[in-house]
């Protein structure tokens, strides 16, 4: 079984707070934006709970603070927790760089459903559509790796408000001719509150 755990958060997070970011800080008004995701991991029998909120100040301060939730016996939750590292999700059956995905992510407005984007590395990212998750418009496409094609990544960009990491990401395997979830985070709530 593949061991995967909150720690794959690591490098989306970072994806979405450093140079590979979904939404700069500036981005968000001044008030309080709430962010709250719904992990699954084929391993926990419970989906987790990731909330980002941030806070943007008048003077251009900002607070930003994160709380994750797991329910899990003492081994499922062995490796909850968050490190913050490269762009990709690292789990037990090996790595999926996300930087292939910078571009992208950077001109996501541009991105036109049904088209076909390569990207660098070979990779494509394909099946674009426009799609509503918890109330933000997203482009959401496959990311394809011709280095492992037995695994599959699904990833909507936010365009039409501010969001601190990408509303969803979903890695899937193939197994025995069908496609199974490794791993999600998608955003299940966003709230916006002016000072």
């Amino acid at each position: 079984m593949i061991r995967l755990s909150l720690l794959v958060l690591a490098g989306l997070l970072a994806a979405g707070l450093g140079a590979a970011g979904q939404a700069r800080l500036d981005a968000f008004p001044v008030g309080t934006t709430t962010m709250v995701f719904e992990v699954v991991t084929e391993e926990l029998g419970e989906a987790q709970s990731l909330e980002l909120v941030v806070i943007a100040y008048a003077d251009g301060t900002y607070t930003v603070r994160m709380m994750a939730e797991a329910t899990g016996t003492g081994d499922e939750l062995s490796g909850f927790g968050f490190l913050f590292g490269g762009a990709s999700l690292a789990y037990g059956g090996g790595d999926v760089s996300l930087s292939p995905l910078q571009d992208l992510m950077d001109q996501r407005r541009r991105l036109q459903e049904g088209e076909v984007y390569i990207l660098r590395g070979g990779g494509t990212f394909t099946d674009v559509k426009a799609v509503s998750i918890a109330g933000v418009a997203s482009i959401e496409g496959v990311y394809l790796d011709p280095g492992s094609p037995n695994r599959r990544t699904i990833v909507a960009f936010g365009v039409s408000k501010p969001v601190y990491t990408m509303p969803r990401v979903r890695l899937e395997r193939q197994q025995d001719g069908a496609w199974e979830t490794v791993f999600s985070m998608q955003l299940v709530t966003y709230t916006f509150a002016a000072p």
